[in-house]
């Protein structure tokens, strides 16, 4: 009988634990799908990502915005950034001997 309440309880346990999982919010991919605008004071349209512009992470600051009726909602974090940006920093060349 110890043994049968044992497994009932073990998979109670993981079966809350695979719900808790399955149920987590996620970032919504809908935003992709419209028109993105980025913040320099105004709210200027941002173009196509990978093309126009790229959103540079790790960073806390939001990439991109889209909108939602009036409002303007945070899409993409990252810092954003045109084709005048690095994404990784360039190693110094050796002096030749």
């Amino acid at each position: 009988m110890k043994k049968i309440k044992l497994i009932i309880m073990t998979l109670a346990i993981a079966f809350s634990i695979g719900g808790a999982f399955a149920t987590a919010p996620r970032q919504s991919q809908d935003c992709q799908a419209a028109t993105q605008y980025y913040y320099n004071g105004n709210y200027v349209l941002a173009g196509r990502l990978g093309i126009d512009y790229i959103c540079v992470t790790p960073s806390s600051a939001v990439c991109t915005y889209y909108k939602v009726g009036s409002t303007y909602t945070p899409c993409m974090w990252g810092n954003y950034c045109t084709s005048n940006c690095r994404t990784s920093t360039p190693a110094p060349k050796k002096a030749k001997n």
